[in-house]
């Protein structure tokens, strides 16, 4: 499958000149935005294998405060670019550790080797992270607590079969047939759960990816029950998945 790109840019003949050079290189741009007021909904729906961010946005829209909401809430290879490469704003750059860092203008093969070893490094560390999450699961790292009849209980990230939105409540199923309602709304829950595990299938469920045993353009099935998949959420379901074809 392709991998996908989100763009952040405000100068639209630029970004669509990008746009036409990473097509033409086998990626797909799943969006292309001017401002952080979609970002959050974008990541969350299109899950893009990487984030090319400008620094210098229009409005009050800024690529540094972007990024540091985008590090706290998903996991994402971020690469700036931008005509600034002044002392104060490499520092501040700094803070973010972002995966690549390209300067206007720039070349074809710059935007395409930049891109493509900030993907392949950070899918190599995220293999890394999954294992983490795994293995350290008893000191708690891997886990979220819910308030349940008076207690916390402690619930492995890994046990979640599918996460279902419900108005200002969240409704998680585990691999135990236990279903938890939560008073928060959907995006608090993911918030604090690894976006490499998960992914949203349509506007009300997201699923373990781990746990699914069979789907098809219409539905999803974990543990027996049936998830319905958004007209316009199976292919990148299906590009988040390991596939065998025969």
């Amino acid at each position: 499958m392709k991998k996908q790109v989100l763009i952040v840019e405000d100068n639209l003949d630029l970004a669509d000149n990008t746009k036409d050079l990473l097509e033409a290189d086998g990626y797909e741009v799943c969006d292309i935005l001017d401002s952080d007021e979609k970002i959050e909904d974008v990541l969350f729906e299109k899950s893009p294998s990487v984030i090319l961010l400008d620094i210098h946005l229009s409005g009050n829209s800024n690529g540094i405060d972007i990024a540091h909401n985008i590090r706290e809430k998903f996991s994402i290879p971020v690469v700036f670019f931008t005509s600034s490469s002044d002392k104060e704003t490499i520092e501040k750059v700094k803070e973010i550790s972002p995966d690549g860092y390209i300067i206007k203008p720039f070349t074809k093969d710059t935007l395409i080797t930049t891109l493509s070893l900030a993907i392949s490094n950070f899918e190599n560390k995220n293999s890394d992270r999954v294992s983490e999450l795994i293995f350290q699961d008893k000191v708690i790292k891997g886990s979220i607590f819910i308030r349940d009849k008076g207690y916390l209980k402690k619930v492995a990230i890994q046990e979640i079969d599918w996460i279902k939105a419900d108005g200002s409540y969240t409704h998680i199923s585990t691999g135990k047939n236990s279903v938890y309602t939560l008073r928060n709304v959907l995006k608090d829950v993911l918030n604090k759960l690894p976006s490499v595990l998960f992914c949203k299938v349509n506007k009300a469920y997201i699923v373990n990816l781990d746990k699914i045993d069979a789907l098809n353009s219409k539905e999803i099935i974990i543990n027996e029950q049936v998830i319905p998949v958004g007209r316009n959420y199976y292919q990148n379901i299906l590009s988040r998945l390991n596939q065998v074809t025969r």
